[in-house]
C-alpha cells in the first residue's frame, strides 16, 4: 500500500497529507475503543477500519510528541503522518514485546531525530518557531489545562510559561529533551523509556537527572 492510500484510509477519502493530518489532530478522541492488541489482530486479519481507529486512538500523542521535540506544527504534523505510514508497513513485523504505544514512540521519536538532524544540516537548528500551536489545543500540544475561573491575565500568564518551557526544552541536546518529554510530559517508567530510547534503565537516570539540571538553568535564565 502507498503513502497516499494509507492517507486515504484514514478517512476513507482522497485528501491531501496536510488537510487530513490536521483533521486528525484536531478530531476528538474515541471513547471505549477496544484494545490495542484486538485493533491490531484485527487489522492483520484485513481489517483497515481497525487501522483507522487505531490511529485514532494515538493520533494526538503522536502529534504531540513531535511537537514537543520539534516546536514547529509542520513538521510535527509531518511526523505524524509519516509514524503512521510506517506502523502500517511494519505492524506485521510487531512482536509484541512491548506495548504498542512504546513501539509507536520510538518510531515517532526516530523520525522527529531525523527531522531534526536534516534542519541542522540546513543551518535551521537553533531556529524555535513554537508557530501557534495554541490553535491546535485539542492535539494536547500546549498541554495548557483550562479552567473557567482563570482570569484572562492568568490565562495569558499560564500560556506563556508553557512557550518559555518549550524553548527551554529546544535549549537541550536531542538526547536530553527527549528524556523531559518522555518522562515528565508522557509519564513513560524507567523500562519503557530505556525501551523507547533503546539504552539500560541507568543510561535512562543519567540523561534524565542531567536534563533536568540544564533545564532547570536554561528556565531560570528564560523567566
Amino acid at each position: 500500500m502507498t503513502e497516499a492510500e494509507t492517507a486515504r484510509n484514514f478517512s476513507g477519502i482522497g485528501v491531501s497529507k496536510h488537510t487530513e493530518i490536521e483533521r486528525i489532530v484536531r478530531a476528538p478522541g474515541p471513547r471505549d475503543e477496544p484494545s490495542d492488541k484486538e485493533l491490531i489482530t484485527r487489522f492483520l486479519g484485513g481489517s483497515e477500519e481497525a487501522f483507522n481507529r487505531l490511529v485514532l486512538k494515538h493520533q494526538r500523542r503522536a502529534y504531540n510528541i513531535a511537537y514537543r521535540f520539534l516546536a514547529n506544527h509542520e513538521d510535527a504534523l509531518e511526523v505524524a503522518q509519516d509514524a503512521f505510514v510506517r506502523v502500517h508497513r511494519s505492524l506485521g513485523r510487531f512482536k509484541g514485546r512491548s506495548s504498542f504505544k512504546t513501539w509507536l514512540y520510538k518510531i515517532i521519536l526516530n523520525l522527529a531525530r531525523n527531522r531534526h538532524r536534516w534542519r541542522a544540516s540546513r543551518g535551521e537548528s537553533k531556529k524555535v518557531s513554537l508557530d501557534n500551536p495554541k490553535q491546535y489545543e485539542d492535539s494536547e500540544a500546549p498541554r495548557d489545562i483550562e479552567d473557567p475561573k482563570l482570569s484572562p491575565m492568568r490565562e495569558i500568564g499560564g500560556r506563556e510559561i508553557g512557550e518559555q518551557i518549550q524553548r527551554g526544552l529546544m535549549q537541550l541536546a536531542p538526547e536530553h529533551r527527549q528524556a523531559i518529554i518522555l518522562r515528565h510530559i508522557e509519564g513513560l517508567s524507567y523500562e519503557d523509556m530505556a525501551e523507547v530510547l533503546q539504552c539500560a534503565r541507568g543510561t535512562v537516570k543519567s540523561r534524565l537527572h542531567r536534563a533536568r539540571l540544564e533545564l532547570r538553568d536554561t528556565l531560570r535564565d528564560l523567566l
